[in-house]
């Protein structure tokens, strides 16, 4: 393997951005190439980084002066794209979700096996300062057995349009805001949790604001999305999350609570994580920060990738983990088809 591992980004909006600026920011990479349809978005990673430039990813794919392949595509790509840089002997980091479905997120862990290559997906709020703090405090049991999560991402008005409007075309995205910004507290939640088993999924979608969006376009996903999974062990995760809906202005963003035994931890407040611990009888407890590790973000994403293709770790959420995370969200759609809750078989 060679010292610098080489970088070749396909899709260069705002992910690829973040993606080229972990790589250069984490040491031991150079970006080599870019892929993307838009001249001027292969132009700004071009400039910045000296990459030579493809419009077709799948030349990209085929490069043989190229390790490492981030993919940074719309949905209905991830797996297709994902499938052909393994084959081609790539590592590779494919940005959330993982892919349309759970078949596809199978298809990807069986080709990242036979490849024997480092996938990685790119759920980065795992790797944010206050995620990886709340992350630290139960690993090291300050909250006692944690049982029960409640994640949600509220957007009052924020449909994604986004380049060709993919975002709001399921035949594009596989859904709405659940496979949007849900997943990312769906995963979130569940890496706090300890990744139980899940067992089942109950789970309820809206499509409430279609007027906000220009007739001509199609939007046939869902613009809020409520679930309460379900976990061996008796674990439980509610999530919630929403691109549209009429709400008190304090309710938009996020919330992140892990309630243990012994201890309740909310992840996003201004002050940072926060771990509330020896209650007494009238409910009151004593709050205290938890303090964050120096490496975030992109950066620490692409450390801990780096650390994988060098044998030093395993990938926290790699093609396994992936196939869970689609099967959850699967486990959500189908509950809301039915009416009825889901069961998820592993």
């Amino acid at each position: 393997m060679a010292e610098t591992l080489r970088v070749g980004i396909i899709g260069a909006g705002w992910p690829g951005g973040q993606h080229a600026k972990g790589y250069s920011e984490a040491g031991g990479f150079k970006i080599v190439a870019v892929a993307d349809l838009i001249p001027a978005r292969r132009q700004k990673i071009m400039s910045e980084f000296g990459a030579k430039e493809y419009t077709d990813a799948n030349e990209l794919v085929r490069d043989k002066d190229i390790d490492v392949i981030s993919v940074c595509l719309p949905t209905h790509l991830h797996a297709p794209i994902t499938l052909a840089a393994l084959r081609a002997g790539k590592h590779v980091v494919c940005e959330k979700p993982p892919a349309m479905n759970a078949a596809e997120a199978k298809k990807i862990h069986a080709a990242a096996q036979k490849a024997k290559k480092v996938l990685l997906y790119g759920t980065q709020r795992r790797f944010g300062g206050a995620e990886q703090a709340a992350k630290q405090a139960i690993a090291k049991g300050m909250a006692g057995d944690v049982y029960h999560a409640r994640a949600t991402w509220m957007r009052t008005r924020g449909i994604p349009i986004g380049t060709h409007a993919w975002f709001i075309d399921h035949e594009r995205s596989g859904g709405g805001c659940i496979i949007d910004i849900g997943v990312h507290m769906l995963d979130l939640g569940w890496y706090l949790l300890g990744q139980p088993k899940p067992i089942s999924a109950f789970g309820i979608t809206h499509h409430k604001f279609g007027d906000l969006i220009a007739k001509e376009k199609k939007f046939d996903v869902e613009d809020s999305g409520f679930a309460l999974i379900r976990f061996e062990g008796g674990k439980s995760l509610e999530i919630a999350s929403s691109w549209a809906l009429n709400q008190p202005p304090q309710q938009q963003g996020n919330v992140v609570r892990v309630f243990g035994t012994e201890a309740a931890i909310d992840v996003y407040t201004p002050q940072g994580a926060t771990i509330y611990r020896n209650f007494n009888e009238r409910g009151d407890s004593r709050a205290s920060v938890l303090k964050p590790p120096k490496t975030v973000s992109h950066v620490a994403l692409m450390r801990h990738f780096k650390e994988c293709i060098q044998g030093k770790a395993k990938p926290i959420i790699g093609s396994a983990e992936g196939v869970t995370i689609m099967q959850m969200v699967d486990g959500i759609y189908k509950s809301n088809g039915s009416g009825k809750s889901a069961e998820i078989r592993g």
